[in-house]
């Protein structure tokens, strides 16, 4: 078997290799990665206020509805007041009285700081919801650029991508098989010339086991090297 073809295809992909490289390592998607992070960041801040100021308001609310509530009570005590003549009887209302009275104070203090709590959490709102804002033009600018980037390369990675395209058609399905199950996981080159001199890989520099030496005999044979998966084959 001729192995010129799939050298070919090798080299080219190596090519196309190098410039998913030049795109995945570029400047471009740094900032465009880090700008995405900055938006998602405010944008799950402001979320978590805005929950957090909802909860807020509910329990202010309810503070409010108990304070109502005791000071309906608080009125009907002062009205039983006015009627009682009996010392002891007043005494326990007085002291029914003091004890509403101790529990509206502490729950209008209750709701004092839920209100300090809500400005400090709409201002945290303002500050972020704008800090978002910025956010999201960095990341508009950020994409536009990396989109710039990778339309300027499209071009090249449509031509080496042709080129393949027209090798494989020349390439047995078996071998490019092997050789994609390998590509998948970068383990590059895939193809490498087995060392018949010395026995060994020639990548890995492993020496081959026997069953593997009676496989690579003459130009043509072919053999996966049991330890870097490496196809070891004989031009």
């Amino acid at each position: 078997m001729k192995f010129d073809t799939i050298l070919e295809y090798q080299r080219v992909d190596l090519e196309l290799i190098a410039l998913e490289t030049e795109a995945t390592s570029s400047k471009e998607l740094a900032s465009l990665l880090s700008a995405k992070k900055t938006l998602e960041t405010a944008t799950n801040t402001v979320g978590k206020l805005s929950a957090e100021a909802g909860e807020i308001v509910a329990n202010h609310a309810k503070i409010q509805s108990k304070i109502e509530d005791l000071k309906i009570k608080l009125d009907e005590f002062t009205g039983l007041l006015e009627d009682l003549d009996d010392v002891k009887e007043a005494e326990y209302y007085l002291k029914e009285v003091d004890g509403i009275i101790s529990e509206i104070i502490a729950l209008e203090k209750e709701a004092s700081k839920e209100m300090n709590r809500i400005d400090g959490v709409t201002n945290d709102y303002k500050k972020t919801w704008d800090a978002g804002i910025k956010a999201s033009e960095g990341f508009k600018q950020a994409k536009a650029v990396y989109d710039k980037f990778m339309a300027e390369l499209q071009p090249k990675a449509n031509e080496i991508k042709a080129r393949l395209g027209a090798l494989q058609k020349e390439i047995p399905e078996e071998l490019l098989a092997k050789y994609k199950a390998l590509r998948d996981p970068k383990k590059m080159p895939v193809f490498v010339e087995y060392d018949a001199s010395r026995k060994i890989c020639g990548r890995c520099r492993m020496e081959m086991p026997n069953d593997v030496i009676e496989k690579l005999r003459q130009s043509g044979d072919y053999a996966e090297c049991p330890n870097c998966r490496r196809i070891n084959y004989i031009p």
